[in-house]
């Protein structure tokens, strides 16, 4: 198969005309490719936009891998970079896109909850001292419980768009949860302040995106608030266990340091 694409957690190939494989890397839990699978069926029956997840492939000696709709567009994050002219158009259908998830509920109760899976991250996060760890976990039981879908992982290289830039899909859906929307954005708010890209991107690039990175989290977070009705002020709230939770991922250097710093700074405020 020919390869199309790649990330840090799977590669992506061409299926057949109509298909994909994500095909996730080697010794990645079985149990978090089950996950995706089971969330992305379930994004797709409440018909949010998605690719429909059609079969999942497991071997228990090798990799696992979910077949997935084939989809035609291109990344919100490829567009940025290519079109920064555009940034803020761009930003506003960043924050369209995820203010219309969260206006689904998970009434049924299948998806995991936001605050059982941030307070898992937490507690694994070997960086922080248990009395950080503590302080933390207290501060987000003060937070508010709600039912909207959350996408857990939101970012401009999980939404792509069709050419016409008329439709777009939102994928990748592991993290998928049912939560509080203000914790959503702020977890994409964590990501675009700290995330970095990959380490053989063209230096051009790297710098276009670095320029442009601080006035994209303006324009989206001012577009979201404007959509949702929801403050600054609550988003800023979540900031703190969402950035000590994505402590617990797999993370460059260099953004690991910045948000234990982060973290850091915002325990010695409560």
């Amino acid at each position: 198969m020919e390869r199309i694409g790649q990330g840090r957690t799977a590669e992506i190939y061409a299926y057949s005309n109509e298909h994909i494989m994500k095909l996730y890397r080697m010794d990645f839990p079985h149990e978090a490719v089950q996950n995706e699978f089971r969330i992305s069926e379930l994004a797709f029956k409440k018909g949010l936009p998605v690719p429909q997840a059609v079969s999942l492939i497991e071997h228990t000696t090798s990799r696992a891998g979910i077949v997935f709709e084939r989809i035609q567009g291109i990344t919100l994050l490829s567009l940025i970079i290519q079109q920064p002219e555009l940034l803020e158009q761009l930003a506003f259908k960043m924050a369209d896109c995820h203010y219309r998830l969260h206006c689904q509920r998970d009434d049924e109760g299948t998806l995991p909850l936001q605050k059982q899976i941030l307070s898992g991250a937490i507690h694994n996060v070997q960086l922080l001292s248990e009395d950080d760890q503590a302080r933390v976990l207290s501060y987000l039981t003060t937070l508010p419980d709600q039912q909207q879908i959350c996408h857990g992982d939101f970012h401009p290289d999980n939404v792509m768009l069709s050419e016409a830039g008329d439709q777009y899909w939102v994928i990748d859906w592991m993290t998928g949860m049912s939560g509080d929307p203000a914790g959503d954005v702020a977890r994409s708010w964590v990501i675009l302040m700290s995330a970095t890209l990959p380490e053989d991107i063209d230096p051009a690039i790297r710098m276009g995106f670095e320029t442009a990175r601080e006035s994209l989290v303006e324009f989206y977070i001012h577009h979201y608030m404007q959509l949702s009705g929801i403050t600054r002020e609550a988003i800023e709230s979540w900031m703190l266990p969402v950035a000590a939770a994505r402590l617990d991922e797999d993370l460059p250097a260099q953004e690991v340091e910045q948000l234990l710093k982060f973290v850091q700074e915002r325990i010695r405020l409560l």
